[in-house]
């Protein structure tokens, strides 16, 4: 047996008792459901609780993780005082509660991306195990001491986890996070956190593990859907979408620009000039301007009223509201009571009003052209969603005698009222309640409702309301009764709004992209939440991007800043990031590649779909030529990455738009092995 298959049968037997371990714990989570409450209420608690959600986590975690292909374990360290452990998508502990495996999250575990052979922090060796599901199949080793070392076997983790090829979904990187990511990972979740790096270094894994790590470090707040990431396209969140999943997070809500205005999904880019109205603050205006216009088709005239007329009484109905804080969708009420005073006090007719006066949706302000909503329409709809406030609800008056009969049981009192009772003769009840709060006994009689009243109003007077008169009512259990008109009346109190969801942090990824209205809708979302945000100035395409990282954030409503910056590529390899860096904006630093090898081919072709059609690979080619080449729209593919790259006529990504170099270089680093470039036209710039 050779010295890899040796370690390779150690590690299995580690692997194996942890399977082992999680099945158990598996049986107890069945056996624990089936008890439900029941333990709950006897017995002491201590330690019985803890040891229950302990069981209850790991089983759910672990029918995340069933369906994925790498296994629990991923990690070994070994330490120079002889002891070791291994790391993995989770923490499992033995029978004992002592730990089999540290979950990759847990501080423990900060050793395995942190320590270098310049500062080892105590390490000696650092495995990385590649298992597919229970099998262990791989190994590889890094040293981080100059002591010799049994059983090293291996090239490196880091360096064979880059030579993997790439499949249609991104991997996550738990297994080889590098000490510069972990630290970004690992940042306080409180305020801003900003994550800078250029293409391939790892920005967009950082931003999804550190999802995964808020929630482990404090699930209590984060879990259930309070943290938003959000990407530049459907395309990038299909790509990244089984990455948390594989962490065994699936509660992070995960949503493409396009995504955010609820019902709307919006793929569609429009062209940069298009792009740049839409995008910019005065939208705000324009479209305040159109929540409050005249819808079509309303009806011209109204009696003695005409068209100006109305006109000008919509004028004075927004006036009221705006004074008042009212929105249109709430200006109802005001608008049929400016109409009744031009009318002499007239009632206005329902029919009228829902006509002149309707309640209206985003999407009734902002009808889709073509019947389909591009990506820059979302912030606006969303925009529109905010001035224009919630619609009315139409709710007809019912007959009180209808209302007593729908209702059955024992309800709340309303408001104070006074009914006679057969047993205890009257009774007066307060809000709120069911049960009387004095009776009069035999007292008073039946036919006696005036001193019952005189009755009552002595006991209110003594709880600080004062009776003018009465009026007919009814008590909690639909019996007549009569009510007490107050000198100063209750306070009335106001419906509650369902409570939408809150975000409690939200990830923004290609944030260099988004524009001042993007920002807006963003920022709504994220009032409650601290944030992260991921980019790289030298990819900003939008012809709106902000210029520096500072105004992004100000638009973000946000202020405190703490910055994280990325400099070691680690996916493109350096003869295509030089290659790729003459078309970086002036002031923008390359990256650094880490990532050895790497094949780059320029060809200057006659017949564009003739060459393409002898390639292989990821086919990446300016928007108006991508159908009839059958590949990805330039414009689509910011984030995501491909083995091997035929990029075609970047004269013309150039020309298509003011940031054109930008999207170049997007379009350039997308290649994780081989870059061929096809051309018809010149290149944009002058090659090396």
């Amino acid at each position: 047996m050779s010295e890899a298959e040796q370690q390779i049968a150690i590690e299995q037997q580690v692997v194996d008792k942890v399977y082992a371990r999680l099945e158990v714990m598996r049986e107890q989570a069945k056996e624990l459901k089936e008890e439900g409450h029941s333990r709950a209420t006897s017995g002491p608690l201590t330690g019985l609780v803890e040891r229950d959600a302990m069981v209850l986590r790991a089983a759910a975690r672990m029918s995340d993780l069933d369906g994925q292909e790498e296994g629990i374990v991923f990690g070994r360290l070994d330490f120079d005082d002889g002891y070791t452990y291994r790391v993995g998508r989770l923490g499992v502990r033995d029978e004992d509660r002592e730990p089999l495996v540290v979950d990759w999250r847990a501080p423990a575990a900060a050793p395995f991306y942190r320590a270098t052979p310049g500062e080892p922090l105590g390490v000696e060796r650092r495995r990385v195990i590649t298992c597919a599901g229970p099998k262990v199949i791989g190994l590889d080793d890094d040293v981080l001491t100059e002591e010799d070392i049994e059983g090293v076997v291996g090239e490196g983790a880091l360096l064979a986890s880059l030579t993997r090829e790439r499949g249609e979904h991104m991997r996550d990187i738990v297994t080889t996070i590098q000490r510069e990511q972990d630290e970004a990972i690992r940042a306080p979740a409180h305020g801003v956190t900003l994550i800078t790096g250029g293409p391939g270094t790892g920005k967009t894994q950082v931003a999804l593990h550190r999802a995964a790590y808020l929630l482990y470090s404090d699930r209590g707040k984060f879990a259930d859907g309070r943290v938003l990431v959000v990407g530049p396209s459907t395309v990038f969140t299909e790509y990244i979408g089984r990455v948390l999943p594989g962490l065994g997070e699936g509660s992070v809500h995960l949503r493409a620009i396009g995504e955010l205005f609820e019902g709307v999904v919006a793929t569609r880019r429009d062209s940069a000039e298009v792009a740049r109205s839409k995008g910019d603050l005065k939208m705000v205006r324009v479209l305040t301007e159109l929540a409050w216009d005249t819808p079509p088709n309303a009806p011209d005239r109204l009696s003695t009223l005409n068209a100006d007329d109305l006109a000008k009484a919509r004028l004075e109905i927004r006036k009221r509201c705006e004074a008042k804080g009212v929105k249109p969708n709430g200006a109802r009420a005001e608008a049929a009571k400016v109409l009744s005073e031009l009318l002499n006090g007239r009632e206005i007719p329902d029919a009228f009003l829902n006509a002149w006066w309707p309640s209206l949706t985003p999407q009734d302000v902002l009808p889709a052209q073509d019947g389909e909503w591009s990506v820059d329409d979302v912030p606006l709809l969303d925009e529109l969603a905010e001035i224009l406030g919630r619609p009315e609800k139409a709710t007809p008056k019912m007959p009180e005698w209808q209302a007593r009969e729908l209702s059955s049981g024992v309800r709340l009192a309303e408001t104070f009222v006074l009914s006679w009772s057969l047993n205890d003769g009257w009774q007066l009840f307060a809000p709120g309640l069911s049960t009387p709060i004095a009776q009069s006994g035999q007292s008073i009689d039946h036919n006696g409702y005036w001193a019952a009243q005189r009755w009552a109003s002595g006991i209110l007077l003594r709880e600080g309301h004062k009776v003018t008169s009465w009026i007919d009512g009814f008590d909690p259990y639909g019996e007549e009764g009569y009510v007490p008109v107050l000198a100063e009346p209750l306070p009335v109190a106001e419906a509650e709004e369902p409570v939408e969801d809150v975000y409690l942090h939200v990830i923004l990824d290609e944030a260099q992209d988004l524009s001042p209205m993007e920002c807006r809708m963003i920022a709504r979302r994220a009032a409650h939440a601290s944030m992260t945000i991921v980019g790289d100035l030298g990819q900003a395409t939008h012809p709106l991007a902000a210029e520096s990282w500072s105004e992004l954030v100000q638009r973000l409503g946000k202020r405190e800043v703490r910055t994280l910056d990325l400099p070691t590529g680690y996916r493109v390899p350096q003869v295509i990031a030089d290659f790729a860096a003459l078309a970086l904006a002036p002031g923008i630093e390359p990256t650094r590649s880490f990532r050895p090898g790497g094949r780059l081919e320029i060809r200057q072709v006659d017949d564009l779909a003739a060459a393409v059609a002898q390639e292989s690979g990821a086919v990446i080619a300016p928007d108006h030529l991508a159908a009839s080449l059958n590949a990805l729209p330039v414009s689509q593919v910011k984030g995501l990455e491909y083995d091997r790259v035929v990029l075609v006529e970047p004269a013309d990504i150039v020309a298509a738009e003011p940031r054109g170099m930008n999207r170049l270089y997007v379009a350039l680093t997308r290649a994780v092995a081989e870059l061929v470039i096809l051309h018809t036209k010149p290149l944009p710039f002058t090659r090396p």
